[in-house]
């Protein structure tokens, strides 16, 4: 993986932390998610109406359907994810989200995109998924072996797996919508579709005084995690347009590291060896990552 690249999915991955620490410490998260959306698309608009790089011809319907379709799953992912935090922790349910979501990248990658993997790159992929799964084991001892796996039957632990079909659904469609497309315009799209599936399922599903309520109160975090959020994706973003998707998906395992510690730090989550040891795997294999090339 080039270093360019690696860093900038870093960088993309602490900023993806923090917004998903903003969204678990929100009172109403569904809420929050919306005004979270808005404050990008406003904020970004006046980018996209500056921009004069054009579409080619060629890939200019395509192109439109991915971001229209990669903004309804980051909308579904957005969701799921409030979900999970109404049921468990930030440093529990975002490194499933993530985990789950690197196998189906890896998989869906060579499988749609035909995308090549080095014998290193797969070691590395390994030690990332092997970090998540370790940093879900309270202890090394045999009856706490599958544990991952009996945790899988809790609400939040579905709401992140859902999460995570939504990610590896995302990054394979936008490895292929930022080809040939004015990435300010397609960001743009991406948000706009992914505001209007959230204003779709609040109309139907929740209550638009609590939006405001949900304003009122949190406009700070809310306008920091809209912020965040949009330097994040576009710095992904860009990575994929010099980087494999096998690669820059499970790079971002990063932020998982960085969950834990903002988890303990900030909302004083319990901190065991194990989810240590898992980081350290993931950091790990970040690093074979980067060597492989």
């Amino acid at each position: 993986m080039q270093t360019t690249a690696l860093l900038l999915v870093a960088a993309s991955a602490l900023l993806h932390a923090v917004w998903n620490l903003l969204l678990k410490k929100a009172r109403d998260r569904v809420a929050f998610v919306w005004w979270y959306l808005l404050v990008p698309l406003v904020l970004f608009s006046p980018a996209a109406l500056l921009s004069t790089g054009g579409w080619e011809a060629a890939t200019a319907l395509r192109s439109v359907g991915c971001g229209v379709a990669s903004g309804v799953l980051q909308a579904a992912c957005l969701l799921a994810m409030a979900l999970a935090y109404e049921h468990g922790d930030l440093s529990a349910a975002y490194p499933l989200s993530r985990g789950a979501a690197q196998i189906l990248i890896v998989a869906l990658g060579m499988a749609l995109l035909r995308e090549r993997v080095s014998a290193l790159g797969f070691g590395a992929i390994g030690l990332m998924v092997a970090g998540v799964y370790v940093a879900f084991l309270p202890s090394l001892s045999r009856g706490a072996l599958f544990e991952p796996l009996r945790a899988l039957s809790h609400r939040s632990a579905r709401a992140a797996l859902g999460a995570g079909l939504a990610i590896a659904l995302y990054h394979l469609i936008d490895r292929v919508g930022v080809q040939g497309a004015n990435q300010v315009h397609y960001v743009l799209l991406l948000f706009a579709a992914d505001l209007c599936t959230v204003t779709l399922f609040i109309a139907f599903h929740h209550h638009w005084e609590r939006v405001r309520a949900e304003w009122r109160l949190n406009r700070r975090s809310i306008v920091v995690a809209g912020v965040s959020s949009l330097i994040s994706y576009l710095l992904v973003l860009y990575a994929l347009s010099r980087e494999r998707v096998t690669y820059v998906g499970p790079a971002r395992n990063l932020g998982i590291v960085f969950s834990v510690v903002l988890g303990a730090l900030v909302l004083g989550e319990r901190h065991t060896p194990m989810r240590l040891a898992g980081s350290v795997l993931i950091i790990t294999g970040i690093a074979v990552a980067a060597a492989a090339g």
